[in-house]
């Protein structure tokens, strides 16, 4: 077994040097590879654990960093630049929350991406890579909308943005080879085009010659008499007269006939459309202000009114206690979070992770707490310390049983009958079962 233990550090160790090789040469993406392997082999390994952080750190993904540096924390408490780092960012509390809030936008971005509404994605990425611009998954994202709305020049500069992070990032690399190929072949049929239309412009500059002239033969002859030429041309007046009033002036009335009908067909097609057009529009409107107080519910959700992002705050703060071995602080940080409601996936590892190692803890102490507090009478307290405790651990029946005694001891009769009811939805099988169902039923 120790045989076993030790070729696993070992190729851990291995695989961690060479994902320390990939990025001091900027291949960021092998070296998360590479990191990533280490750490399945080895989870303890503290060195590639605080690499993975930085690198994460360097693509512009602060909370996954995060998450990283407190679990090597949490694993090795002293002697860990770990710490170093999580203070660095701590330390600008404005600048971590500005580059956690790019993080919750460019998911919002991929959302209105797949959705389509791809005007509002890009809009939301400019102003993404514009906050942080080393965030690559935002870069590369801007990128394909680029490329799909076929504007290639605008396309590189992202693409470039990320290979000077990542200098081997495989879809950067990818969009550049689509891009080139797109604009080289721009280029050839310019090029041809160019070509085509110099030959057009010679062939009408080029004078005609002696043998490209064709003189018509005449035709005219002198008349013989001046008389008949005079009866010629009265005969010709009076004909044109009469062609003038049979055939061109009807033929014009009924020209302008139909250019008025016509008139009206166009007027009346484009009342149509605008109708449609305006139909449209009001119902576009109906769903950006649908999805504005979408938004703007969400936003209070996780952000309140105050503007911070209260979730990552809540898991900031409880990372620090966590770090400061205040483990009843740190569950307590957490307790009312949802934690689906995370921006990222690495704010979803660090609750886990902190989660996972004080809620049972803290729901003891607190529960201890509150127990004191009720048997001196203070049932404010008691109350508040047992709803914590059973937050904490929803298996804990008899923190639901006092919370209730606590709410029934200071007439606040709602929340006295809202925790027996717990005791009789979840707790059926409990020695308060009998208690609950009295109190509910007379009160």
């Amino acid at each position: 077994m120790d045989t076993m233990v030790k070729r696993a550090e070992y190729a851990s160790n291995a695989y961690y040097n060479l994902g320390l090789s990939m990025a001091k040469v900027r291949n960021l993406t092998g070296a998360i590879q590479n990191l990533k392997i280490s750490l399945s082999l080895n989870k303890n390994n503290i060195d590639a654990r605080n690499l993975l952080g930085l690198v994460y750190c360097e693509m512009g993904d602060v909370v996954e960093a995060l998450s990283q540096w407190v679990v090597s924390k949490s694993i090795q408490k002293t002697d860990n630049i770990a710490g170093t780092y999580i203070t660095q960012i701590q330390s600008n509390q404005a600048k971590f929350e500005l580059i956690s809030s790019t993080v919750k936008k460019y998911n919002l971005s991929l959302k209105y991406a797949r959705e389509g509404n791809t005007d509002m994605a890009t809009i939301q990425l400019k102003k993404i890579v514009s906050q942080n611009p080393k965030l690559v998954s935002a870069q590369l994202l801007l990128a394909l909308l680029y490329i799909k709305d076929r504007e290639f020049q605008k396309a590189k500069k992202p693409v470039n943005a990320v290979l000077r992070i990542d200098r081997n990032n495989v879809t950067a690399l990818r969009y550049m080879a689509e891009i080139d190929e797109a604009l080289n072949s721009k280029k050839k049929k310019d090029s041809s085009l160019g070509v085509l239309t110099r030959k057009s412009r010679e062939l009408e500059a080029k004078p005609l010659s002696g043998n490209d002239v064709i003189m018509p033969g005449s035709s005219y002859k002198e008349p013989s008499n001046g008389a008949v030429t005079v009866i010629n041309i009265l005969i010709g007046i009076v004909i044109g007269a009469a062609l003038i009033w049979f055939l061109i002036i009807p033929a014009r009335y009924r020209g302008i006939t139909e250019e008025y009908n016509n008139s009206i067909q166009q007027y009346s097609e484009q009342l149509s459309s605008g109708n449609v057009e305006l139909n449209s529009l009001e119902r576009q409107l109906d769903e950006i202000r649908t999805e504005k107080e979408n938004l703007e519910a969400r936003l209070q959700e996780v952000s309140g009114t105050d503007g911070n992002n209260k979730l990552l705050t809540a898991v900031v703060d409880s990372a620090n206690a966590y770090l400061a071995n205040k483990m009843t602080d740190a569950a307590v940080a957490l307790i009312d979070i949802d934690v689906s409601a995370l921006p990222s996936e690495g704010a979803k590892t660090l609750y886990n992770t902190i989660s996972g190692a004080t809620m049972m803890d803290a729901s003891a102490d607190l529960y201890n707490k509150g127990l004191t507090a009720y048997n001196r009478g203070n049932f404010t307290d008691a109350a508040d310390y047992m709803v914590k405790s059973y937050k904490c651990d929803k298996k804990k029946a008899e923190a639901v049983y006092y919370a209730a005694k606590s709410y029934a001891s200071l007439n606040d009769v709602e929340n006295a009958k809202k925790y027996y009811n717990i005791i009789i939805d979840s707790f059926k099988s409990s020695r308060y079962i009998a208690e609950a169902t009295t109190y509910v039923n007379t009160n």
